[in-house]
């Protein structure tokens, strides 16, 4: 039987990030919940990642090329800071301030990809009505992210998010680098995309023995039974949701594109708050964000 190829999925790409958006508002909101220090999180969620990988290292076929691995622990030091920042702008300033890093984390994608490969922009010039829908989708998704939070934005909020916005985009686009082209076979970029997940959540709990929580260092202490297992349930979640997102990124032409999709996360938890929480929030400005997806869906499909 003729081994699935990810060209056999390129067309998918959109639903991916469409299901990726949801494990994307558990994800951010996941820390709203739990409560726990962000250096915390990111220490104790490999004991999550680990048993999966183990699994997925079995069933999966790993690159091994030194170079994909150092890519992963360079690309690992720098996300353990974003995931810190994250989880603690989702505790103290709320989950959907959090998730006003996505917009802007879009726009660095889609230009840092553009400069690095802009031979991927020819399919969405060579029609005439797919550069206007894709800026009409950018601007839709910005505007809408920024009237969702008009309410409970800060400054402090704000700048909180500036710096993962910028790690993550470039984590996008390392990522999409790092995987192999959509050629290949559909495991073997599965099998890298859970290789450099496990690398880059490794070197980022080895890196938080030196981060710092607010002003105070945080050492190697075991932070107690609750912390753990939740940390622990984290860690499986972020696998297997990042797992699928770069499996997108692999079949997008450009990450932007997925980046601006996986906005709808903010619907998912402005709903979310809304009917459980009872919080009052702009349903026009998600139904703009959800047209902008799908604008932007449209344009680089």
């Amino acid at each position: 039987m003729k081994e699935l190829t990810m060209t056999d999925f390129a067309a998918w790409w959109p639903v991916g990030a469409v299901v990726f958006s949801v494990f994307g508002a558990l994800i951010v909101g996941f820390n709203q919940w739990a409560n726990l220090p962000g250096v915390q999180l990111v220490r104790w969620r490999c004991l999550g990642v680990w048993p999966l990988a183990l699994l997925g290292a079995w069933l999966l076929p790993w690159p091994t090329a030194w170079g994909f691995y150092a890519t992963a622990v360079a690309m690992g030091l720098g996300l353990a800071v974003a995931d810190v920042a994250l989880f603690n702008a989702s505790r103290v300033h709320g989950a959907r301030l959090a998730a006003l890093y996505i917009p802007l984390k879009m726009l660095l994608a889609f230009v840092g990809w553009a400069i690095l490969a802009p031979t991927s922009l020819w399919p969405l010039v060579s029609e005439v009505w797919r550069v206007p829908l894709l800026l009409v989708g950018f601007g839709l998704c910005s505007g809408a992210m920024l009237f969702i939070r008009r309410n409970d934005a800060s400054w402090a909020g704000l700048l909180a998010v500036v710096p993962v916005a910028m790690l993550f985009a470039l984590g996008d686009v390392v990522a999409k680098l790092a995987l192999p082209p959509v050629q290949g076979g559909l495991l073997a970029v599965a099998g890298s995309a859970v290789a450099f997940l496990t690398v880059t959540t490794t070197t980022g709990a080895v890196a938080s023995l030196w981060l710092k929580e607010g002003d105070v260092a945080a050492p190697l202490t075991w932070p107690g039974w609750r912390t753990v297992p939740l940390a622990a349930g984290f860690g499986a979640l972020l696998l297997t949701g990042l797992t699928l997102l770069l499996v997108v990124l692999a079949l997008a032409p450009n990450p932007g594109y997925v980046a601006a999709i996986t906005m709808l996360s903010a619907v998912w938890l402005a709903l979310w708050a809304r009917w459980m929480r009872g919080e009052r929030n702009n349903l026009w400005a998600g139904l703009a964000l959800v047209v902008g997806a799908m604008c932007v869906g449209v344009a680089g499909h």
